[in-house]
């Protein structure tokens, strides 16, 4: 499902895993304006990557709409909520696409499936080959690398453990690590 789309003049795209990257993990589902914890250095990462021309499109997985733990309406109020505060902080989201299924749904938009960001890469005309998708687990990295698109892994609580034998283009320790490469390979490619 796709929220807040906005139209888009972006030749460039970073998609951006939410949980781990942009808000911190909780280890149970961020449902409420009150337990949004930003990540360090998220706010002004895509600051810069937004003031470095790109276009950001959040990718995320929110079983909570499945379990009933949240509602369409609510998810709406806390990416609503993320989009101000980030646009507070001199950087835009494009979209958030998200999927509201859950593991035994076998859905195509579930990461580590890549229906979501084939979808956004549809909708926005988005070339892959200049592409990033930064996350922070193996799903999305997986469902990056479906997509045809480039991998960054944020080694975190999820990834660290496993961050050797998860097949990402880079391993960083921060989305502040992962924006110096997006930007440093925009400007080697212009």
């Amino acid at each position: 499902m796709i929220q807040f789309a906005q139209a888009s003049d972006h030749t460039k795209y970073v998609f951006l895993d939410r949980d781990g990257v942009i808000n911190v993990e909780r280890g149970d589902y961020t449902m409420t304006i009150e337990e949004w914890e930003w990540m360090e250095g998220s706010l002004t990462s895509i600051a810069r990557l937004t003031q470095a021309g790109f276009g950001i499109i959040v990718i995320t997985n929110q079983a909570c709409i499945h379990k009933g733990r949240q509602t369409h309406e609510g998810l709406d109020r806390l990416h609503r909520y993320m989009i101000d505060t980030i646009r507070e902080h001199g950087g835009d989201i494009t979209a958030v696409y998200y999927c509201p299924h859950w593991t035994p749904d076998k859905c195509r938009c579930r990461k580590p499936e890549p229906g979501l960001l084939l979808d956004a890469m549809e909708d926005f005309g988005i070339d892959p080959s200049t592409t990033f998708f930064i996350g922070d687990a193996a799903r999305d990295i997986e469902a990056g690398k479906r997509a045809g698109v480039k991998t960054i892994l944020i080694s975190g609580s999820k990834a660290s453990e496993h961050a050797g034998t998860i097949d990402a283009d880079h391993i960083v320790n921060s989305l502040e690590d992962a924006a110096e490469i997006v930007c440093a390979s925009d400007r080697s490619i212009n």
